[in-house]
């Protein structure tokens, strides 16, 4: 078991401090892509360290995945329960948060790029990204579900239900959501929209009948659209979480992120944000 030194053990006790500490002001606009170098942790044991020296935090989100991650057009600016929640992340280290725009496809190769120093936006927690990537610990549990038209609504009630050639299923790519058409929709005739924000409207105006999707985005979007219904979103296809994705062999970043989650858990802060986003 590794021996932690004096310097870590001052760096630890000194992250923890600053989880009381008022903080640095976060920003949700989109960062311009950093360099690798503006990234790396340079001589610091722990990614930690460099960014409390550098006095701000790299986020990688999609800003397509509402609640969790949503580029508000108008303002330019992300928001949502994850974008809030880093926020405060970033407020816990005395940090500034700042956000840069990835994709699902390119998530992971983008973490390991070294363009941000986490990816958070309802990353759904699985032992394909653990072979790359870290994982934290869950802090919010769903399951894949079905969002279709709200007249449909006795017409799909299984897999079985869904998969047939009639059947049209609107699906974004490189994610979870494609993965579980692949695997259990065979049948079905799929269409890959590259703008997962597109296809909720695209259900809703007939052009396709079914969007798979984690039950908490089909219900925002049930609510947001009376044309649209959350089946299943009580019953659904599959039991998952949502972590926040970093680097590899990094425990006291890991350490201290799991903490953070802990304490927000303790304190009712990610019950406040379900409430905000989801409810």
């Amino acid at each position: 078991m590794k021996k932690w030194t004096k310097s870590v053990m001052t760096s630890l006790f000194a992250a923890a401090l600053l989880v009381c500490a008022t903080g640095a002001g976060a920003v949700g606009t989109a960062a311009s892509q950093p360099s690798t170098a503006t990234v790396k942790q340079a001589n610091h044991e722990s990614r930690l360290d460099a960014i409390i020296e550098r006095g701000y935090i790299l986020i990688g989100t999609t800003g397509d995945y509402k609640p969790f991650t949503y580029l508000n057009p108008e303002t330019k600016e992300f928001e949502g329960y994850d974008i809030e929640a880093m926020k405060q992340f970033a407020q816990s280290l005395g940090v500034e948060a700042r956000f840069v725009q990835t994709t699902w496809p390119t998530l992971m190769s983008d973490l390991l790029a070294d363009k941000f120093d986490i990816a958070a936006g309802g990353i759904t927690r699985n032992t394909t990204r653990a072979k790359t990537a870290s994982l934290s610990d869950p802090y919010l549990y769903f399951g894949k579900s079905p969002l279709i038209r709200a007249t449909d609504k006795e017409k799909y009630k299984s897999i079985a239900d869904i998969n047939k050639p009639s059947v049209r299923i609107g699906v974004n790519p490189g994610g979870t959501n494609q993965a579980f058409v692949n695997e259990y929709l065979p049948n079905a005739t799929v269409t890959v929209v590259e703008n997962n924000l597109d296809i909720p409207g695209l259900i809703a105006n007939g052009t396709y009948d079914v969007m798979i999707t984690d039950n908490i985005e089909a219900i925002v979007y049930s609510k947001a659209d009376p044309r649209l219904y959350a089946a299943l979103a009580d019953d659904t296809f599959t039991k998952n979480a949502t972590s926040y994705m970093t680097h590899r062999g990094d425990y006291i970043f890991t350490s201290y992120l799991n903490l953070w989650i802990d304490e927000m858990k303790l304190q009712g802060k990610f019950d406040e944000l379900y409430q905000k986003w989801v409810k």
